[in-house]
């Protein structure tokens, strides 16, 4: 019995030695190759991202002890990373303590990992289609890499719109903003052309048509209503209509004239300058008597109410200038167009008709223009599509002639056998104080009388320079 009980005890003692002697080997062989003295490492990782734009700092710590003391080394680098260049580097760190030498290498990569900003300015004003479109967005997009080049999508969920903005590395960044969605925007209509037209008995009318588009839908498609015969003399009318997707209609109309072609011979054409003014009512009222139309040049100046009714009484509303100074309309190119398209709107908001006849201030061939060149600013006005008309007779009213009488003969004695185009001014009293002999006169000696159009005999004088 004695025996077994020593053979256990036997048994005990190898274990318990085999125990401690494997507890002793891996003290030294693990233990101590982290507590002696040893290169030891943090904050290192082998494969390295760099956002784009961002400095390369990876912050790696190298020091040579073990847990109670360890002494930092600085180690030697070998390559560069270019933040600002995408790509892969390597770059390797070399530490060096007692002439023991560690090396790490750490590989880079320089990528676009950041979304795009966008700062909207004008988010309680945003205008949004039914479709998500949004009309006018003001805000400040900015990307590390791409600026402003990125991709905008919107989506519309009831009213919260969600704006996705995508850089070219598919970098997306999503801004969701709550916003009015405009349901009765009405869509634009443009007639192709002139929308007053002329044409004469015989010749052909084409068709152009109109244009049509919608801020929200984009091109719309056009209906046409109405027929132009120009065998047939009268006025025509043709109907242009758009429809957007939410049932929002506009329309335009084409003022078509078809007349009879003019006669070769005795044509009189009665113009007048600088109005309207105070006499302007006077002579439109002796111009219905005797059923005369005539052409007025106007200027910004007197009542719009003469304006409309030249316009509705069958006259042609032409423009002559909005100032009339020539020191101002004659500086330059521009400031001549700028006053030009004064006189222009103003007609266009009272009558609706967009006017394409003009006269020259001091006609084609005056001598106040003397900063711009005649000959370059009547090619510049064809160019645009308008009509110039100058005159071949005066009444001498502008200067000269200062009576009633005085005007009807300058005007009688130059009346050509062909066409006669006359230049009065209506804000003069005693020239339409003239106009009613002179029709009178025109009338008896087989002279008709015709307002201008835009195809009627061309009267221009040379530019001087």
């Amino acid at each position: 019995m004695k025996s077994n009980g020593l053979n256990r005890i036997k048994i005990m003692i190898i274990v318990i030695s085999f125990v401690a002697f494997t507890f002793l080997c891996t003290y030294f062989l693990f233990f101590s190759k982290y507590s002696m003295n040893k290169f030891r490492v943090n904050n290192y990782e082998k494969e390295y991202v760099l956002n784009y734009g961002t400095e390369y700092n990876p912050n790696i710590q190298v020091c040579y002890g073990n847990n109670k003391n360890c002494q930092e080394l600085e180690p030697t680098v070998e390559g560069t990373v270019d933040p600002n260049t995408v790509g892969e580097y390597l770059v390797r760190y070399k530490y060096t303590y007692k002439n023991k030498e560690y090396i790490l290498d750490q590989f880079v990569t320089v990528k676009d990992t950041e979304g795009p900003t966008i700062d909207i300015k004008n988010e309680d004003k945003l205008k949004v289609c039914p479709n998500g479109k949004v009309l006018n967005l003001d805000a400040e997009i900015k990307d590390n890499m791409d600026g402003n080049d990125v991709t905008t999508e919107y989506d519309l969920d009831g009213e919260l719109l969600s704006i996705t903005l995508t850089d070219k590395a598919g970098n997306k960044t999503v801004k969701e903003i709550n916003v009015n969605v405009i349901e009765d925007l009405k869509p634009t209509i443009t007639i192709n052309g002139k929308k007053n037209m002329t044409v004469t008995i015989g010749s052909k009318y084409e068709e152009k048509g109109a244009t049509a588009s919608d801020e929200c839908d984009g091109d719309l498609t056009v209906t046409t209503e109405g027929t132009v015969d120009s065998n047939t003399k009268g006025e025509y009318k043709v109907t242009y209509t758009a429809t957007d997707k939410k049932g929002n209609t506009v329309s335009a109309t084409r003022n078509v004239t078809v007349r009879e072609k003019l006669p070769g011979e005795k044509v009189i054409y009665l113009t007048f300058d600088d109005g309207p003014g105070s006499y302007t009512g006077e002579l439109l009222d002796v111009l219905k008597k005797y059923n005369v139309k005539a052409t007025f040049f106007v200027t910004c100046k007197g009542d719009d109410s003469l304006i409309k009714r030249e316009y509705d009484e069958g006259h042609t509303v032409a423009l002559h200038t909005c100032s009339h100074n020539y020191s101002e309309i004659y500086a330059s190119y521009d400031a001549y167009f700028k006053d030009f398209n004064k006189v222009r709107d103003r007609v266009k908001r009272i009558t609706g008709y967009e006017a394409n006849i003009i006269r020259f201030p001091g006609g084609t061939s005056n001598e106040v223009s003397s900063n711009i060149s005649m000959k370059t600013l009547s090619q510049k006005v064809l160019d645009k599509g308008f009509v110039y008309f100058d005159w071949n007779v005066s009444s001498g009213d502008a200067g000269g002639q200062t009576t009633s009488d005085g005007v009807y003969y300058a005007v009688i004695n130059q009346l050509k056998s062909g066409s006669s185009v006359v230049l009065q001014h209506d804000i003069k009293k005693y020239s339409v104080k003239a106009v009613e002999r002179i029709i009178q006169y025109g009338m008896d000696n087989g002279y008709t009388f015709e307002r201008l159009y835009e195809d009627s005999p061309s009267c221009k004088h040379k530019a001087k320079h």
